[in-house]
């Protein structure tokens, strides 16, 4: 359709835009009754130097499950499991099919335009996994910025250096992107193993990252867009020892190549897009100590087609198709090798008018020659005055076995189900916003039953671990979000705050491993809680950030609650065609001595400081 105007928020200052053609954007970026949450430009910009699960962290209310920096991260949203969040690149999901999670810590904030949380149960649009939440990272071309040049660089405590540049180039139709970063740390902090005992430091704790993301875009029409996107990145890591170990000599290398190509062509009131990936990841850990030497890698091909069309200004309809095929490598498998095959197609139809909005989904999905469940979900959302709107939502989810838990030997169980079961929520929101303030208040309230969740547990009279559909969790909670805006010609205020409750219970009793019936999940904290007050006079700015954990449970008993806080002073300055910012932040600036996970020591007071270059 065509706007006569637009009024468009960034920063929370409003721009008015010329009149512009807007196509229909994907049904699958948020359902109504969802709770959603999006960030874009200058909010990236500023946390560049971040891996993804670190912002989020700062921004919502997940749960990192965090080894230490540069180490493992794994997210938990509305209680889930680290298997139960999907993470998209472009609209493609990236979990490793072995695993059946991600680790965070390799996912940069630097190679994302937009990035989006789509909180609560998703299967019915994402597919597997997608059970507490789904995160997509998007990468838009940009055919306005003829030439740019973007240089940063950054130091800190305990040998933490990092570097980035980004070029872009467009020229008519073609538009060009390329981004490169480094990063690495000695890692070599300070801790106290127990507070009775003296200070000790980290050992064979180093890392380092290297990352590299190009994009070519071709637009022969307004209507008409090719892409290609190319993901390369490889880490090293050691691996330091824990609070009870004198040393460690494991270390872990990790390699990961991405590649996909897109269309996508507009006419009139339809919408067609294909896509086509390639994605290869390996793992090689060394312990020299313990002799150990694995590797694994593998293999997925994906390919997709979507059609959308409006069917008159209140109806829209999507289909969509996708085929995968993964191939996985590991000694520890029985042939050394598996294979799936996944098929799904997915349908959605869209009602809205000015007040009400509703959508119904659905997913049919083959893998390996067997049909999973239809699964459905079906949003609904009202407008019930200008401020003040309530949606609701309910759908059904499931997560298939990884390979690992069907072919690992010994312990894999090809004899395993899906897990699966449904989720509602509800949610209201208050908005207000008048001359040059904003006031924002949302809740939702969420329920979740997952049957046939998959546990690796000891098996009796045997020295080996297997997986079995063991167990059956609920999950139930809260979450609020406060935003405050304010500006004058001057001055910019804002304020964030967040609040979580999250009740996530395994309901039957399990004798291997040890949970009793009405137990809450390990490493699922109860309350959670975040605010961050960001103050900016011209070219000056002032941010704070604190963050709460409520106490949690582990495999050895439970952590304590903890309180962190984070300062930021940054300045910003213009000359010419050039654009320079400089920052200086303090991490953990009240050293707090806390750990997340069992045995795992967290580094004390820390500092950064950097510039970045625009041109």
């Amino acid at each position: 359709m065509l706007a006569q105007s637009l009024v468009f928020a960034q920063n929370d200052s409003l721009v008015l835009l010329p009149a512009v053609e807007i196509t229909a954007a994907s049904l699958r970026n948020g359902q109504p009754g969802s709770f959603v949450e999006h960030w874009s430009g200058v909010d990236l910009a500023e946390n560049s130097t971040q891996n993804i699960a670190a912002f989020l962290q700062n921004e919502t209310g997940i749960y990192l499950k965090n080894y230490g920096a540069g180490s493992l991260s794994t997210v938990t949203i509305r209680g889930a499991s680290a298997s139960q969040t999907a993470v998209l690149w472009n609209g493609l999901q990236i979990q490793s099919p072995m695993l059946g999670q991600l680790d965070w810590s390799m996912l940069p904030v630097f190679f994302a335009d937009e990035v989006s949380m789509q909180h609560g149960g998703n299967s019915a649009v994402w597919g597997s996994g997608a059970v507490g939440g789904a995160v997509l990272m998007e990468n838009k071309p940009d055919f306005y910025t003829k030439k740019q040049l973007k240089i940063a660089t950054g130091y800190g405590s305990f040998g933490n250096w990092h570097g980035q540049a980004t070029a872009k180039f467009t020229h008519k139709k073609w538009a060009s992107s390329t981004r490169l970063f480094y990063q690495k740390a000695k890692n070599n902090f300070q801790y106290k193993p127990t507070p009775s005992l003296p200070s000790k430091r980290q050992t064979n704790a180093a890392y380092h990252q290297a990352g590299l993301m190009h994009e070519l875009y071709f637009r022969p029409s307004d209507k008409t867009h090719f892409g290609w996107q190319t993901w390369l990145q490889k880490s090293f890591r050691e691996i330091p020892p824990t609070t009870t170990q004198t040393r460690s000599e494991a270390n872990q290398a990790d390699k990961t190549a991405r590649t996909a190509l897109n269309f996508r062509l507009s006419k009139g009131p339809n919408i067609l897009q294909a896509k086509s990936a390639l994605f290869w990841e390996s793992i090689h850990f060394k312990d020299d100590q313990t002799r150990q030497d694995a590797q694994s890698h593998f293999w997925t091909n994906i390919t997709g087609l979507d059609w959308q069309r409006s069917i008159s200004a209140k109806l829209i309809l999507q289909l969509s198709g996708n085929q995968s095929f993964t191939k996985a490598f590991i000694k520890s498998y029985a042939d050394s090798s598996a294979f799936r095959q996944q098929s799904a197609v997915f349908s959605s139809l869209r009602y809205l008018n000015k007040k009400t909005k509703v959508q119904i989904d659905g997913r049919q999905e083959l893998v390996d020659g067997k049909l999973i469940p239809f699964t459905p979900s079906l949003g609904v959302e009202q407008q019930v005055f200008e401020a003040f709107r309530i949606g609701a939502k309910i759908c059904r989810n499931y997560r298939l076995p990884t390979l690992n838990d069907l072919h690992w030997q010994p312990g894999g169980n090809p004899e395993l189900r899906p897990e699966s079961g449904w989720s509602n929520e509800v949610n209201a929101q208050f908005s207000f916003q008048k001359n040059h303030s904003s006031l924002r208040f949302s809740s939702v309230v969420f329920n979740r039953n997952i049957k046939n969740w998959i546990l690796w547990h000891p098996v009796s009279g045997q020295p080996i671990w297997s997986a079995a559909n063991i167990a059956e969790v609920w999950s139930r909670g809260l979450e609020n979000r406060f935003h405050f805006f304010w500006n004058s010609a001057k001055w910019n205020f804002k304020i964030d705050a967040g609040y979580d409750w999250v009740r996530s219970t395994n309901q039957i009793a399990v004798e291997l491993p040890k949970i009793e019936a009405g137990q809450q999940l390990i490493y699922v904290p109860e309350h959670q809680g975040f605010t961050s007050i960001n103050i900016r006079l011209g070219g000056l700015g002032l941010k704070y950030r604190h963050q709460f954990i409520g106490a949690v449970l582990t495999e050895l008993g439970s952590l304590p609650s903890f309180q962190t806080g984070e300062f930021e002073l940054d300045f910003e300055k213009t000359l010419a065609e050039i654009d320079s910012h400089f920052f200086f932040q303090i991490d953990n600036c009240w050293n707090a001595n806390y750990r997340i996970v069992e045995r795992r020591p967290m580094p004390g007071r820390s500092f950064l400081i950097g510039v970045s270059i625009n041109y």
